[in-house]
């Protein structure tokens, strides 16, 4: 993930480019700075970022808007996303305790829809099948 500064830029909402070998997103912030991400390795190594992966964000980022290429780099992160085999997100409940996990790269698009039914889940009682029901006395340990 880069944080950059582009002054001449002007986007107001999170612009996702869903390309077969670069797939990026761009998410707006105050002052003309922007978060751009993220690529995707299958690993669960924390590493910092590869001159591969920085070359490949800021290219989709330059191809989607070229002033990208003028931005000031304010930021550099890596990070590990917890994902299950499939890439699907989990909602558990084990014993009285509620887990929302494994949202992986869809965080952003997901995550108000999966705290939305979390909270009916724990509020309102209401019931989805989908909802995995656990002993917490038969519990493993990741």
């Amino acid at each position: 993930m880069l944080l950059v500064r582009a002054r001449d830029v002007s986007l107001s909402r999170p612009i996702r480019v869903l390309h077969p070998r670069m797939p990026v997103y761009v998410v707006p912030r105050a002052e003309r700075i922007y978060m751009v991400g993220a690529t995707m390795i299958e690993s669960d190594a924390q590493m910092r970022i590869s001159a591969r992966s920085l070359l490949e964000l800021l290219s989709s980022a330059y191809a989607l808007h070229p002033a990208f290429g003028e931005a000031e780099i304010l930021e550099i992160g890596t990070g590990v996303r917890a994902a299950f085999p499939d890439n699907l997100p989990r909602i558990r409940r084990v014993g009285g305790t509620l887990y929302v996990n494994g949202l992986y790269r869809h965080g952003f698009l997901l995550a108000p829809a999966l705290a939305r039914r979390a909270a009916e889940l724990l509020l309102e009682g209401r019931h989805y099948a989908e909802v995995m029901d656990e002993d917490p006395r038969q519990r493993r340990l990741a």
